[in-house]
């Protein structure tokens, strides 16, 4: 399968492009660093207005990774979001669903009001963040071309080198107390779930969204708790503080994040991980009680 992978200079772009590669797949990628491109790679920078991804090889299917996530650095930079997230992605989808292109464009369960576990693909979408609504209209400018516009709504993905968890690890480890916010929850995945979740979509060929989430919500506090019991340390180093004690607004809280996976698990036997399963695997090898 020949396969476009915008976004190779993010964390799931290359992982994902890698997995592609690996099972044999014709790839190439986009990055917005201009030096260092090889054959395999392009230059395009979506936060470009003049991008309409007219540079883009032939290919069967498009993976839209690379996006602005950050949800402040959204609300400081409300154009530039809405034109690296939206506007952007939406001639480009345009563009390849012309050409025979399926389009898969990642989004996010903040396109949603994030009120219940477990929400449906069908649940309608009440973005409470700037970086959610920017998602749900990408969503629609995608999902318009039928069966060449996929939707692919993710959980929070863990990866090793996550600065906030390294740091509770270490400062754990040393004896001191850290603070866990307790209303905001993820129901995390990690890369190897990921990426297998969207090698399966791309092979069912199917438009429409498709959702990929942890099995249950968890609380930054939880996480914490998790971590220093895997240390063989009390869990009375946590404190627990708010999302507001944080300095952070409102509409960046959300009380849940998990999604319905049915169609992935019909389509490819999904089964979502467990909260503490995922903590497991991804940081398992710096939970080794001791020094």
């Amino acid at each position: 399968m020949r396969v476009i992978v915008i976004g190779t200079d993010g964390l799931i772009g290359s992982a994902l492009a890698g997995a592609l590669r690996a099972c044999g797949d014709a790839v190439v990628g986009t990055t917005r660093r201009e030096i260092g491109t090889g054959p395999n790679e392009l230059f395009l920078d979506l936060a470009d207005p003049r991008e309409s991804g007219a540079a883009l090889p032939e290919a069967e299917v498009c993976f839209l990774c690379a996006a602005m996530t950050n949800f402040a650095d959204c609300r400081a930079r409300p154009d530039l979001a809405r034109m690296t997230d939206v506007l952007t992605p939406a001639k480009i989808a345009a563009r390849l669903a012309g050409a025979g292109v399926r389009t898969i464009l990642l989004s996010t369960s903040a396109v949603l009001d994030c009120k219940e576990p477990g929400m449906s693909a069908e649940r309608p979408r009440a973005p409470a963040s700037l970086y959610g609504q920017f998602k749900a209209e990408a969503e629609e400018a995608v999902l318009k071309h039928g069966e060449f516009g996929a939707v692919v709504r993710l959980t929070k993905v863990l990866t090793p080198d996550m600065r906030l968890m390294g740091d509770w690890i270490a400062t754990l480890r040393a004896g001191r107390e850290i603070a866990a916010i307790r209303d905001l929850t993820i129901a995390p995945l990690t890369m190897r779930h990921v990426v297998g979740a969207l090698i399966a979509i791309a092979d069912a060929r199917a438009g429409g969204i498709w959702q990929i989430s942890g099995a249950s919500d968890i609380a930054y506090d939880g996480i914490a708790r998790y971590l220093a019991i895997k240390l063989g340390l009390s869990a009375s180093l946590v404190r627990s503080i708010t999302a507001a004690e944080k300095g952070l607004p409102a509409e960046d809280v959300t009380a849940y994040t998990s999604l319905d996976c049915a169609r992935l698990r019909a389509a490819a036997g999904f089964v979502p991980p467990e909260p503490e399963t995922v903590i497991d695997e991804v940081f398992g090898q710096r939970l080794r009680p001791g020094p």
